[in-house]
């Protein structure tokens, strides 16, 4: 037998180091390729006649962008950019007389090809008369958590199978149902606050309020996806597959870019995120396993409930039975725990944030706080101590608080999410709006990623009077009262066929939490506390608050936690 003889030249350092430049060059001229595409589009728009803000060969608009957040902290989220492009636009566009109904935004390597709609017309076109598909970015962004097997990635005939089949879980009737057993989560959450406050009506020690929000609301969707029973399955796994979950969520990354490309790649990255998700599989599989068994089982006696979990058996097992594909039993614990996944990454952050914000505008604002505090007292009685119980016994209570109503809408327009990010389609335009000045013009979307950031309304002085006052009242005039919103300004949750399936669910929490919180502590943010506490002597601040949203690459969170300090609310003398 002939033995291969290989030369010792043949894998020598002239012949690696070879390879690796032609690897670096092909990644290089890929890179000067897509540059070029990209920057070319903009040009093109430019020479075609749509308003386009001053564009570099070299940079993009990324020269613009560094002088719009130049003001800002350096960990500000980019949920701010939208906001400051609407301030100022007449600085941008200075050939223009009107706004442009929207805005291509060039920041390419750090993010893909955006377009912004800058009017409310236009976020109407892009999700609720076209409702564009979610873009790639979004997809991505929820693989390793979901597989994409959830109702926020799927699109077409299996998205609008599987919302209605979900749809009446989250009806404000089933909800409702369920308050008396969320209590018990809210109850926990309120005991935790009330050990954070010092003895005697004294001020306790400073902490970050979110570690504790985003507790209660993990706790929550757990117990509204499975109910009381089937949760207790998961006691002693619960914790490991909340810091899973959470742990994944904190390392998805929205726009693959230059800036976070080896942190995306690297193996670390890649490694923590299949664990996770292995964890998330191996936790929840055998319960799921078992509450499919239960309910499918020939001559079982067991019922379904209307737990989101057995909204999922139900339809699985249709599907099963009309012969679909991909029906197996593991295919279904795939498909629960994608759902579960997007629930808790949807709900969890977005509701956390939004109670800190609550309660930190609600301190800062003590007129509004003691009309909260005078609702609750009329429709929940006048000792807190019992709230518990009377929402317990009466649980549409809850939806008779009006003004707290009010003041959760208020809050989140003041403090929104970041929105939907939608897929620009070939042949769909953008039709400029009526009395806009671009009447009639149709701006292309193929090639962009459609973001529909709430800042860009919720902030727009010609949809809201006083747009830079804290004003709960607004959401209770009448329609005829110059203060009332405009139709579909508010968009928290978004609009049209895509918005937010848990939107109920989350108000309803915030409520809860709120009913059991407000009148029994006094809660404050404490930053000179928490400076000292953690030696920070870099005071940032946006709009003169300490509290802003952050965030690079994931969903924006409160400054630091948003630390405050508790102290238990005295009886009235």
């Amino acid at each position: 037998m002939a033995i291969l003889a290989i030369d010792s030249d043949t894998f020598s350092g002239r012949h690696v180091a070879w390879a690796a430049g032609l690897l670096l060059a092909t990644v290089v001229v890929h890179f000067l390729h897509r540059g070029y595409q990209v920057r070319s589009m903009y040009r093109t728009l430019q020479n075609q006649g749509f308003p386009v803000m001053e564009h570099s060969w070299v940079l993009g608009h990324l020269k613009i962008v560094g002088k719009l957040l130049q003001d800002m902290p350096s960990d500000a989220h980019g949920n701010y950019l939208p906001m400051l492009i609407l301030e100022n636009w007449r600085t941008l566009y200075p050939n223009c007389t009107q706004r442009p109904p929207v805005v291509y935004l060039d920041m390419w390597p750090f993010a893909q090809p955006l377009l912004l709609p800058m009017t409310l017309p236009v976020a109407v076109q892009v999700t609720q008369e076209r409702s564009l598909i979610k873009a790639l970015e979004q997809k991505d962004i929820l693989h390793p958590l979901t597989r994409n097997r959830d109702i926020s990635s799927m699109e077409g005939a299996e998205w609008k199978l599987w919302r209605k089949r979900l749809n009446p879980g989250f009806s404000i009737q089933t909800i409702t149902g369920r308050i008396p057993d969320l209590m018990d989560e809210v109850e926990k959450f309120y005991a935790a606050l009330e050990s954070r406050a010092g003895p005697n009506g004294t001020w306790g020690a400073v902490f970050p309020l979110e570690t504790e929000t985003i507790k209660l609301a993990l706790s929550i969707i757990f117990r509204f996806f499975f109910g009381p029973r089937v949760q207790a399955r998961l006691a002693d796994k619960q914790a490991e597959l909340e810091n899973a979950v959470v742990d994944s969520v904190k390392r998805m990354i929205f726009f693959i870019h230059i800036g976070n490309f080896l942190t995306y790649w690297g193996p670390w990255r890649r490694f923590k995120l299949w664990r996770n998700y292995r964890t998330m599989m191996s936790g929840f599989g055998p319960v799921l396993e078992q509450r499919l068994t239960e309910l499918t089982q020939q001559g079982g006696d067991e019922k379904r409930t209307d737990t989101l979990v057995d909204a999922i058996v139900e339809g699985f097992q249709v599907d099963r039975e009309n012969g679909e594909p991909n029906t197996s039993d593991d295919d279904f614990i795939e498909l629960a725990v994608g759902q579960i996944g997007t629930f808790i990454f949807a709900g969890h952050d977005t509701t956390a944030s939004a109670i800190c914000w609550v309660l930190h505008l609600l301190a800062q604002h003590p007129d509004v706080l003691a009309r909260m505090r005078a609702e609750h007292d009329a429709v929940l009685g006048p000792d807190p101590a019992q709230v518990a119980a009377a929402i317990r016994a009466n649980p549409h209570l809850i939806n008779t608080l009006t003004y707290t109503n009010a003041v959760i809408k208020e809050t989140t327009r003041v403090n929104p999410n970041v929105g939907t990010m939608r897929r620009g389609e070939p042949g769909y335009f953008i039709t400029g709006p009526q009395g806009s000045g671009y009447e009639g013009m149709q701006f292309p979307t193929y090639g962009f990623v459609v973001w529909s950031n709430p800042f860009s309304y919720h902030r727009d002085p010609e949809l809201w009077p006083r747009v830079h006052e804290f004003l709960p009242e607004r959401f209770l005039v009448a329609d005829n009262d110059p203060l009332h919103p405009q139709k579909d300004a508010w968009r928290f949750f978004e609009m049209g066929p895509r918005n937010c399936i848990g939107q109920y669910l989350a108000l309803t929490e915030i409520k809860l939490a709120l009913a059991i919180i407000v009148r029994q502590l006094d809660i404050e943010c404490a930053w000179d506390e928490w400076d000292r506490k953690t030696g920070n002597k870099k005071a940032r601040s946006v709009w003169q608050d300490r509290a802003y949203h952050v965030g690079t690459d994931s969903p924006p969170h409160v400054k630091d936690g948003m630390p405050v300090h508790i102290r238990l609310r005295q009886p009235k003398q």
